[in-house]
């Protein structure tokens, strides 16, 4: 992936539609979305290994897009590692940049204070940070939401990067 360029990244809905049983997605949406999920996060990556045409994977993309399974980000020269390789740990110093939630946080009690954090945090512009949080089942879902969010606070409030680092401290007080 070159720097500055665009790629996809699932979402906690996205995540969800992979792992649920009943999919609510046609076979082009899931194929594009586990192939997000492999890695394959560049719109040009995901065009050269879809067994669909073009036209149906662009279209397939935008479904996605706009119905909220997957959003873009612009890459950094790094692939961001699939969910279930990424390591669950406890808050890291303010150094890393990353925040980790412990593996047996409480699910319900991380979705509330993180869907809290977003409306307090953001207004009216965390209500959808904070419904990506509320289709969050797992921790490794509400870890990518956590991303997310920290993404957001770092572009748009740094100054607020304490309060979450706090808040992601009180979700994972509930590890048992």
């Amino acid at each position: 992936m070159k720097t500055g360029e665009k790629c996809f990244l699932l979402t906690p809905k996205g995540t969800e539609e992979l792992r649920g049983r009943t999919p609510k997605l046609d076979a082009n949406a899931r194929s594009i979305l586990s192939l997000i999920e492999q890695g394959t996060t560049v719109a040009e990556s995901i065009l050269q290994r879809s067994k669909f045409t073009r036209d149906e994977v662009i279209e397939g993309l935008r479904v996605l897009l706009s119905n909220g399974f997957i959003s873009t980000s612009t890459g950094d020269g790094a692939v961001p590692p699939p969910p279930s390789a990424m390591p669950a740990v406890s808050v890291a110093d303010s150094v890393s940049e990353r925040l980790r939630l412990k593996p047996g946080i409480s699910p319900s009690q991380a979705r509330f204070v993180l869907s809290n954090f977003c409306l307090d945090q953001f207004g009216t512009n965390g209500q959808d940070l904070a419904e990506a949080v509320g289709f969050c089942t797992d921790v490794a879902s509400l870890q990518m939401a956590l991303d997310n969010i920290r993404t957001e606070v770092k572009k748009l409030f740094p100054e607020r990067r304490a309060a979450l680092v706090a808040c992601v401290r009180e979700i994972n007080e509930t590890d048992f």
